[in-house]
């Protein structure tokens, strides 16, 4: 059996000057496969066998995501990693290797998802709907280049303390109380 542990906190929209910053401190945290995340729960410690973060933007808000499907057994520890690398963002620099790794990550899969009609399609509506030119689809690959660690810093401070995170855990009830209680959270089942 497992427990599905799903992490949001509010980030940046489109139009927001953090946008980039924000992609790249995702990439190093969980977006990408060698992010620190899938490295620690996934490959260091083997909890998990896909974990990983992404940045979800609507026209007037942003939302960071941490998702990873863990064995029961490994519940807690599981979440316990999920903060000490959310913290480790909002409190450490990123190295320069990560920095590079995941700006050509970023500009890579952006290159390959605009291959496609529909993604460039879908694209633009996007940035229709955050009220931003067309134009900005090709400068998004440049911005991110231009990302640098002290940014990538300061939008991790921002947004992606664990503090500010609100934690969704679905699983089997009892499990989850006896592997989350040490972490002094409220706790409520759904409805």
């Amino acid at each position: 059996m497992q427990t599905t542990l799903a992490l949001g906190a509010f980030g940046p929209t489109q139009r927001d000057p953090d946008y980039e910053p924000a992609e790249v401190a995702n990439a190093i945290y969980g977006g990408m496969f060698g992010s620190r995340l899938v490295v620690n729960i996934r490959e260091d410690k083997g909890y998990t066998y896909s974990p990983g973060s992404f940045l979800q933007v609507r026209r007037d808000a942003g939302v960071f995501q941490t998702r990873a499907d863990v064995r029961n057994a490994v519940t807690g520890a599981s979440l316990n990693e999920i903060e000490y690398e959310l913290n480790r963002m909002a409190t450490t620099s990123p190295s320069d290797e990560e920095m590079q790794r995941a700006q050509r990550y970023l500009v890579g899969i952006k290159a390959i998802i605009l291959q496609l009609q529909r993604s460039v399609a879908s694209q633009l509506a996007t940035l229709w709907v955050s009220g931003l030119p067309p134009e900005e689809l090709g400068r998004e690959s440049e911005k991110i280049q231009k990302v640098a660690p002290q940014q990538v810093d300061e939008v991790a401070r921002k947004y992606l303390p664990f503090s500010r995170q609100t934690v969704v855990a679905v699983g089997e009830e009892e499990v989850i109380k006896e592997q989350l209680a040490p972490f002094g959270m409220e706790l409520k089942p759904a409805p």
